[in-house]
C-alpha cells in the first residue's frame, strides 16, 4: 500500500511521521512521486480549510490586512493568495539558488499559495493571537540576496515564512518564523515558533486546533502579558472557525 493510499485512508499523522523520518531518502526514485502525492493531498486539504476559515471570519466582519490596533501594514497579503505563474517560478528560482526545499513547503506554495489572517474583529481581538501567515517565495528571494552577498559561511539559509507573534500585532519582536534551507526531507522544523515542531504539525495546530490563531493557546510565551493587560476576549463565535475542517 502506498503512502498516498494510506494517507487518503486516514493515516494522516503516521504517514507524515514516516516520510519525515526518511530524511533525504524520501527523494529516492521509488518514493519521491508517492511522497509528493501525499504533500499535494495534504495541502489541498489545507487550502480548503483556509478558505472555510476565511469565509467564516468574513461572515463576522473580521477585517483583514490591518493590525489589531487598526494600523495598516506597509505591505499586505491577501487573506488567501492563490498560486500563479510568478509564484511558481519563484519557487523554482529559490530551489535553484539555495538547494532542495522540503516537500511540505514546496507543496504549500504550489497548492495553497500564501495566507495572511492578520486582522481584527469589530468587537475586538485578543492580543498575540499569532494569526496564520505564510509568505510567498519572493519574500525569501529578497533575503536570499543578502545571504548570498554575505558569503553564507554556515551554508544554511533561514527562509522567512512569517513575522513572529509580536510583529503580527505591530509590536517590535524577534526573528521571522523560518525553515532552514537547503533541506531535502519531506518536512522540516518551523524555526522561531515556540513549539519547535515541523511545518505540517504546526499547520495542524494552527488550523485544526485554533482556527488559524494558534497564539491563543496558553503555552504562548506572550500569554502572561495577555492576561496582565486584560485584552479583549475571543468573540463568542470563535468556536465556529474549527467546525467541520478537513483533517490532514
Amino acid at each position: 500500500m502506498t503512502y498516498h493510499a494510506r494517507y487518503e485512508a486516514g493515516e494522516y499523522i503516521a504517514v507524515w511521521q514516516e516520510l519525515t523520518a526518511l530524511g533525504a531518502s524520501v527523494r529516492a526514485p521509488a518514493l519521491i512521486e508517492d511522497a509528493r502525492a501525499v504533500a499535494d493531498a495534504t495541502m489541498t486539504r489545507v487550502a480548503e480549510n483556509v478558505d472555510r476559515i476565511i469565509d467564516r471570519l468574513a461572515t463576522h466582519s473580521y477585517q483583514f490586512d490591518v493590525y489589531p490596533d487598526g494600523t495598516v501594514p506597509a505591505a499586505t497579503l491577501r487573506a488567501h493568495g492563490h498560486p500563479d505563474a510568478t509564484l511558481l517560478a519563484d519557487v523554482l528560482e529559490l530551489e535553484k539558488r539555495v538547494g532542495p526545499i522540503p516537500l511540505s513547503l514546496c507543496a504549500f506554495w504550489q497548492v495553497v499559495g500564501t495566507v495572511s489572517l492578520i486582522g481584527c474583529a469589530p468587537e475586538g481581538w485578543p492580543d498575540y493571537s499569532d494569526p496564520l501567515f505564510v509568505s510567498p517565495p519572493d519574500y525569501a528571494l529578497l533575503d536570499l540576496l543578502d545571504w548570498e552577498q554575505s558569503g553564507n559561511p554556515d551554508g544554511v539559509f533561514m527562509c522567512p515564512l512569517a513575522p513572529d507573534v509580536l510583529h503580527k500585532d505591530n509590536v517590535s519582536g524577534g526573528a521571522a518564523y523560518a525553515i532552514a534551507l537547503p533541506d531535502p526531507g519531506a518536512d522540516a522544523t518551523f524555526h522561531e515558533e515556540w513549539r519547535g515542531i515541523g511545518f505540517v504539525p504546526y499547520l495542524r495546530v494552527a488550523i485544526l486546533e485554533w482556527g488559524g490563531f494558534p497564539g491563543l493557546a496558553q503555552d504562548n510565551p506572550q500569554d502572561k502579558w495577555r492576561r496582565k493587560d486584560l485584552c479583549a476576549p475571543t468573540p463568542p463565535w470563535f468556536g465556529e472557525l474549527t467546525l467541520d475542517l478537513l483533517p490532514f
